[in-house]
């Protein structure tokens, strides 16, 4: 006689569901309820139809945006490993302008795009992303709005509004975290200043979402933004490369500035380089601030203060936002993102300005 699935469940002392989303491999479920289910099965003799297979393991791409930051590499290497350890299969396409990457990973059958990138992809399936906070919101006032897990809500755009919402058919831009560029900006202006340093520059890369935001709040939080000088003087956009470092930062150098915070690793390398060339030396004739921390930056020369990531905090964010998105978790997120500060780390790149 046919065992039934109404009997395995009733045996195994569960539901209906529970004992279909055991068969399926859907959605989480404890391993002591799946263990009486499969014990209830072994029990009745329960075999299922050779024409019945295992739903297939989901597909979840994870990636980085082009040339990506030191820190973005490592929240997607995290949140790469995290979702393979729950049974997900992951796939790394690069986000670049050309969204043919994304497409593929689309079209191979991706379900979900976990992305270190900070602007909205329009992409055809859930979008688990960082975003901005916006000026509004550190005022207490709505911000962007916010998808948590796939249903919008909708708030007054901010200032810092990158077009976070509902974004094409089954779709969504869902913001696991936010960065307060702002107050990273403040703390390092903060820090320079109390150090006497009032011309103080930015060298950020020539295209991307992040560099824009690093321009916005640059030009927003500077302490000379009410002295009538034209600031975007003292902003370099130049390539993320070595090179575009060296070079940019004997521009500003030249624009009288004593101070610069630097975007990324690359061009932080290469503005020291460009400075023990001309023969000057750091902190002694410009102090120099990262964007970011990675392992090189305890070792040039001098050591880097950098503003540094809670790269596991965003990765912790992402991962819970993208388990309950795919319905694997069912813990609550807040309705409200985190905000991750970046975190001034002092070493001797900066010091007291000459006078």
């Amino acid at each position: 006689m046919k065992v039934t699935l109404d009997e395995v469940a009733a045996r195994a002392g569960v539901s209906l569901a529970t004992v279909s989303r055991v068969l399926g491999r859907r959605d989480a479920v404890a391993e002591s309820t799946r263990a009486k289910v499969l014990e209830a099965m072994s029990e009745l003799g329960y075999s299922r139809s050779t024409l019945l297979h295992d739903a297939p393991r989901r597909l979840v791409a994870v990636s980085a945006p082009g040339n990506p930051e030191h820190w973005q590499v490592q929240v997607c290497t995290r949140v790469a490993k995290t979702l393979q350890d729950h049974d997900l299969l992951v796939t790394r396409p690069l986000v670049e302008t050309d969204p043919e990457p994304l497409q593929t990973a689309i079209d191979a059958g991706a379900v979900a795009l976990v992305t270190t990138t900070m602007t909205s992809l329009n992409a055809e399936i859930p979008c688990i992303r960082v975003d901005e906070q916006s000026a509004t919101e550190e005022d207490g006032s709505p911000g962007t709005d916010v998808s948590v897990a796939g249903s919008t809500k909708s708030g007054s755009a901010g200032s810092g509004a990158t077009g976070a919402g509902t974004t094409g058919a089954g779709g969504a831009d869902v913001i696991a975290a936010r960065l307060d560029l702002g107050g990273g900006m403040t703390t390092a202006f903060e820090h320079l200043r109390a150090i006497g340093h009032r011309r103080i520059g930015l060298i950020c890369n020539d295209s991307g979402e992040l560099a824009v935001q690093l321009i916005r709040r640059f030009l927003a939080e500077h302490p000379a933004r009410n002295l009538g000088l034209n600031l975007e003087d003292w902003i370099s956009r130049v390539p993320k490369s070595f090179s575009g470092g060296s070079r940019a930062v004997l521009e500003l150098k030249d624009a009288t500035c004593t101070a610069v915070i630097v975007q990324s690793a690359l061009q932080l390398h290469g503005a020291l380089y460009g400075l023990r060339n001309r023969h000057l030396q750091v902190p002694r004739d410009m102090s120099i601030v990262g964007f970011g921390d990675s392992p090189t930056m305890k070792f040039t020369g001098p050591p880097a203060t950098v503003l540094g990531l809670d790269v596991e905090g965003l990765s912790n964010a992402l991962i819970a936002a993208t388990l309950q998105t795919l319905r694997i978790s069912t813990t609550g997120l807040p309705s409200v993102p985190p905000v991750f500060r970046p975190r001034l780390v002092a070493r001797t790149s900066t010091t007291a300005a000459r006078q």
